[in-house]
């Protein structure tokens, strides 16, 4: 197995990696700044360096550059760790000399898929090629190309183009669709073949799912047109069209069943990917429940939620406000993009983060969510913090690193659970707290008159 050094200054992040890589049987080290990553790797010689890329002192774009201007650590294998939705980072993470990127929150399988393909352990293609005839525009080293993609997969694509660019060289892609649209991607070329009918391979750098989407929507049509013009296939359609009326009933009804098949097909994928959603939220939310209940610090729960909202729901812009019952005020305590002085005191008004606070129930936009908010007062969502069935808080989210077209089921079933912990961790600190200011007045009172 393989030692792998972890750069990231959040700890819970740095826990979430270590529960995802442990069980794979990898050496784990750790380092909080880039200075730090810098220290370790001359002590320790990892095999692979998984690199956050907003450190405090250096960032991860400047460690893996000076990285890549040293003989010893060129070809170290790096993958770099963004927010998601953010292509100028992205596009710093390539430009930097990464070969490889992952986006919070974070995927456990898409996380180790890359670990195994930059470790050398994945050498095949993981994904099928299929045949392809579309235009694309390649832009990388300065150059910028016009190419015909000769076949395509969902990690990558291969151009036939008689000018090349390096091995390794980040490129940006913009593949035309039969439709007419343009699909941007990211990519990095990893094989080149000169000469007039040469080419080359380019990996596709995590696209994002809306990407993903329309890869494999591209790929599904263009390997059914790739069936239909199989010879086989045409001539025995030519016979069917010469048969009876009853052989081509019969192939009506094959028709609508393959058309119900493919409809199920879809159905099953969209429930794989849904199920592989949940596990990960499970498995992001067990590691942040454990550190949300290992303190009885009130400041620190509060610190680790705003970690648990940043890293592991992808929320770019949110507010924590506590919620006093006696008063009905809402008061800001945490958050990201806002402060304190963007809301008003809000006492037993009617507007969304009041309602939320006193009828408990939680609040979703409907329709499209990719835009976000600007304005304190209309959040995107708010989810009540509770227990003992009364609120303690409610969480606002403005805006996501990953642009959602809408909320799905899975993403409620993560607020509601990350809402009960937060809550239960948030009240036993409080507790604490209080009965911590109690004992230091009972202990002074008594101090006073044994005096």
């Amino acid at each position: 197995m393989a030692t792998i050094l972890l750069v990231d200054d959040v700890k819970l992040f740095l826990e979430l990696e270590r529960s995802f890589l442990e069980p794979e049987g990898h050496q784990l080290l750790s380092a909080d700044s880039g200075e730090a990553a810098l220290e370790a790797l001359n002590e320790f010689e990892p095999d692979l360096l998984l690199l956050d890329l907003y450190l405090p002192g250096l960032d991860g774009d400047e460690v893996c550059r000076r990285l890549r201007n040293t003989e010893r650590w060129r070809n170290l294998p790096i993958i770099m760790v963004t927010a998601a939705g953010k292509g100028e980072d992205i596009s710093k993470c390539l430009a930097a000399g990464c070969n490889d990127y992952v986006t919070k929150p974070i995927n456990k399988n898409a996380l180790l898929e890359k670990v195994q393909r930059n470790l050398g352990v994945t050498k095949s293609r993981t994904a099928e090629r299929t045949p392809v005839t579309l235009r694309v525009q390649v832009r990388g080293e300065g150059k910028s190309l016009s190419a015909t993609a000769k076949d395509i997969s969902r990690n990558g694509i291969y151009v036939k183009s008689p000018v090349t660019l390096t091995q390794g060289a980040p490129v940006e892609l913009r593949v035309e669709l039969p439709e007419g649209r343009q699909l941007p991607m990211l990519g990095k070329v990893m094989r080149v073949q000169p000469g007039p009918e040469g080419g080359m391979g380019i990996y596709f750098v995590n696209p994002e799912p809306q990407g993903l989407r329309a890869l494999q929507q591209l790929i599904n049509q263009e390997s059914a047109q790739a069936e239909e013009q199989t010879p086989e296939v045409v001539r025995r359609v030519g016979e069917l069209e010469i048969a009876n009326a009853e052989l081509q009933q019969q192939k009506r009804s094959l028709r609508q069943r393959i058309a119900e098949l493919e409809s199920e097909n879809r159905e099953f994928a969209e429930r794989i990917v849904q199920t592989e959603e949940v596990n990960n939220n499970l498995t992001n939310l067990y590691v942040a429940s454990s550190r949300l209940h290992s303190t009885l610090d009130r400041s620190e729960v509060l610190q680790v939620i705003t970690e648990v909202v940043i890293n592991f729901v992808g929320a770019e812009k949110f507010a924590l406000l506590m919620f006093d019952k006696n008063s009905a005020k809402l008061s800001f305590q945490a958050g990201e993009g806002l402060e304190a002085a963007d809301f008003p005191e809000m006492v037993g008004g009617k507007g969304l983060l009041e309602l939320t606070a006193s009828t408990g129930q939680s609040y979703y936009q409907e329709g499209s969510v990719a835009a976000g908010s600007d304005d304190p007062l209309k959040p995107l969502a708010v989810i009540p913090l509770r227990i003992h069935d009364e609120t303690m808080a409610v969480l606002a989210v403005y805006r996501l690193f990953v642009q959602k077209e809408e909320f799905q089921p899975v993403d409620y079933q993560l607020f509601h659970m990350l809402a009960e912990h937060a809550a239960t961790a948030l009240f036993t600190a409080t507790i604490y707290q209080d009965s911590e200011r109690k004992r230091a007045t009972y202990k002074g009172f008594v101090d006073l008159l044994l005096k």
